[in-house]
């Protein structure tokens, strides 16, 4: 976790699954939908034919901590248990860059006398997971980390297997950091994974990267090209996202920041690339970089967690931890963010899935290990990725939804549908490809209104209904569709560019050959996936008929390229007439690249609630901000506006995060409270997630503050 100005911080489902089989048929739970309009119908597809990729055993994890006096709550093992917790991450983000594993203290911090490590042990045995631990690469040395080794693996015989070197050892906030110096990191590595490996050669080892984007460009190649020089490579690349960072936060701002992963995922398997296979942990998710508000607490957050997690999974990483089990209160006098205008019932903040039943300002929590509804979106993601499930297409055509989907061990498809619309119901119209899917169905449900996440039984499975707000899973029998062992095709898929600009068209021309066995009303199925595997685009062509050696007419058709680069496949299917038999899969029937957009332009009008205003007293600033080049974007930049007192004596500045594609606008609203008197100006400053300018703006407007 980012500490650089972070408040803190003192201190199975499966089974669930199987057991909704014999309950009786409640009611799904519904949402308070008193503002919703009426329901409109969302196209979603789930192609079972369309495999992703296998959900480890390491995918879902949770970060835990020294500092956290409930760590040891007998409740705590059933609790993760009850959401389907596979990795615990210990000791705690920036504190393992202070913390002594052998004397169980932090170096100016805290650490719970009773946290030690094989205390902390206890509650992984106890709630069925594995840990994933972090070495102290600020304050300590590699022979520490050895010596912690030896301690696990050898003298206890725990058989921990994943070791990270540091926490964001790229950043300024850590102890014994080493920003601006990738390769004094990659040094630095190599010498404790030399040191861990020669006491247990089977353990895996990270190193801190950064999630492409938001932070120093040349860190990752840096650290990658020096550790290749010196002999050793990490088993495992760590990257950490926060989605906004405070004083920014938009509901529907976070809801979509999910599309950014898609182009992070790719970019970094890209970086990875040259040093063979190695995979990608995600050790710290949440949806806000430092201080979390309101918005931290609520069901947006949970629903947040699901799209989330979901998508850094699907798109190839093996492991999604979120930050983190418990956290502790933090007040709008911490600097926590209650906007009335963010969803959520708390005036505070709390990262953790669990309360920790803290106080602060005459503001209480409820008591400790009460869930907050992140918990709740936790167990939602479980149900579907679940260890040795096959994760799916799936997609609609409607972003507010947002579809996950797999094939559960037992041969069940389990779909999570997640609605982000605060006020639309939506109607989903469920086209099944490669499975059939029938009722009766067993339901998951959690959204406005719910205490719990709650089952149900479903007869209809096309009429299914999402709430606003809410998270629905949907798990279908066994069903599954079959491969004919008669019919077999080849497929040819052109483009028109193997390079595209966001919205520029694709052309793809894609022909179908039938090479054995007749087939009578057939269906041609044409998808595009983006690199998270979310199925973005899709042409079907119904009710067509093969003699062997037949070839289809070519199914052309223009698709419109997103903002979010990266690579995309063009996946090629044939299924029989209602969609249950696959009569061809081809995975890669053709690839292309969908550019990085061109930089932004951006225009903005600042107005102020008063020109003239004496120390003290709040003034309001509302700034307007518009794309007006017709090509650029700005993918979840920031909109940073100052507020300038005598030529940068001192200034004070708001910093939204904002994603403006042509043409769009954007307002935001902030007040600042002049401590001087004398004369204020507005610039503001466009900049990348990771605060690298884009452009600057000077205005006329200036506020005259008097004593």
């Amino acid at each position: 976790m980012n500490r650089k100005q972070r408040t803190l911080k003192l201190g199975t489902l499966a089974a669930t699954i199987v057991a909704l089989s014999a309950v009786a048929t409640p009611a799904v739970a519904s949402a308070d939908t008193t503002t919703a309009i009426a329901s409109s119908t969302v196209h979603v597809t789930v192609n079972a034919a369309a495999e992703l990729g296998i959900v480890p055993n390491t995918a879902l994890g949770v970060n835990t901590a020294v500092w956290d006096g409930h760590l040891l709550d007998a409740a705590i093992p059933s609790l993760l248990r009850g959401i389907g917790v596979t990795m615990l991450r210990y000791p705690g983000g920036s504190t393992s860059d202070e913390y002594n594993w052998q004397t169980n203290t932090v170096t100016g911090g805290y650490a719970d006398p009773n946290n030690t490590f094989d205390n902390f042990m206890g509650v992984v045995q106890k709630a069925g997971a594995q840990p994933i631990i972090t070495v102290n690469a600020g304050t300590g040395t590699p022979s520490e980390a050895a010596a912690w080794v030896q301690d696990a693996n050898v003298t206890h015989h725990y058989g921990v297997k994943y070791w990270e070197i540091g926490n964001e050892m790229y950043g300024s906030w850590e102890a014994g950091n080493f920003a601006n110096n990738p390769s004094g990191y990659a040094k630095e590595a190599v010498s404790f994974i030399q040191a861990m490996k020669a006491v247990d050669p089977s353990i895996k080892i990270g190193v801190d990267l950064i999630a492409p984007g938001t932070g120093e460009d040349d860190w990752n190649a840096t650290v990658l090209s020096t550790m290749h020089s010196l002999g050793v490579l990490p088993d495992f690349a760590i990257v950490h996202w926060y989605a906004q960072n405070p004083g920014g936060e938009t509901d529907a701002g976070l809801l979509s920041s999910t599309n950014q992963i898609s182009t992070m995922m790719d970019t970094l398997k890209q970086q990875l690339s040259s040093y063979g296979t190695i995979p990608v942990f995600v050790t710290e998710t949440n949806s806000v970089s430092y201080n979390p508000g309101r918005q931290s607490t609520s069901l947006v957050n949970a629903l947040f967690l699901d799209d989330d997690m979901a998508d850094w999974l699907e798109s190839g990483a093996q492991n999604v931890d979120w930050w983190d089990l418990h956290n502790g209160i933090v007040t709008q006098q911490a600097g926590a963010n209650v906007d009335p205008n963010l969803y959520g019932q708390y005036n505070y903040g709390d990262y953790g899935l669990l309360s920790n039943g803290s106080s602060d300002n005459g503001i209480s929590e409820p008591a400790a290990n009460t869930p907050f509804p992140t918990y709740y979106g936790y167990q939602m993601l479980a149900a579907v990725m679940v260890p040795g499930a096959t994760m799916i297409g799936a997609g609609s055509n409607n972003d507010l939804v947002a579809v996950h989907a797999t094939k559960l061990p037992n041969g069940a498809v389990d779909v999570m549908l997640i609605n982000k619309d605060p006020k639309q119901a939506y109607t989903v119209d469920l086209q099944a490809e490669g499975f059939a899917a029938k009722g009766p169905a067993f339901t998951l449900f959690y959204g406005q209104g719910s205490n719990a996440v709650t089952p149900g039984k479903l007869d209809n499975l096309q009429n299914v209904t999402l709430p606003p707000y809410s998270v629905t899973d949907i798990i279908i029998p066994a069903v599954p569709g079959h491969q004919p062992q008669g019919p077999q095709f080849t497929d040819k898929t052109t483009l028109s560019t193997p390079q595209v600009k966001p919205s520029a068209n694709e052309t793809l021309t894609t022909t179908f050959t039938d090479t054995r066995g007749a087939v009578k009303d057939g269906t041609l199925d044409v998808e595009i996936y983006n690199p998270a595997g979310q199925l973005v685009g899709q042409q079907v062509q119904s009710g067509v008929t093969f003699t062997p050696g037949q070839s289809s007419q070519p199914i052309t058709w223009n698709w419109t390229a997103p903002d979010s680069p990266g690579t995309y496949t063009v996946k090629a299917f044939v299924f029989s007439q209602d969609g249950t038999s696959v009569y061809a899969a081809d995975p890669s029937a053709a690839t292309f690249t969908v550019t990085q957009p061109d930089p932004p332009t951006i225009s903005a009008t600042v107005q102020l609630s008063a020109t003239t205003e004496k120390v003290g007293t709040p003034v309001t600033i509302t700034t307007t901000y518009t794309e007006t080049a017709p090509t650029g974007y700005l993918n979840n930049g920031l909109l940073v506006q100052y507020a300038v007192y005598n030529n940068w004596t001192s200034s004070q500045q708001s910093n939204p995060t904002a994603t403006l594609t042509p043409g769009q606008s954007v307002t935001e609203t902030w007040t600042f409270t002049p401590e001087q008197a004398g004369t204020y100006t507005f610039p503001e400053g466009i900049f990348t997630s990771g605060w690298t300018q884009l452009q600057w703006i000077n205005q006329n407007v200036t506020l005259t503050v008097t004593n």
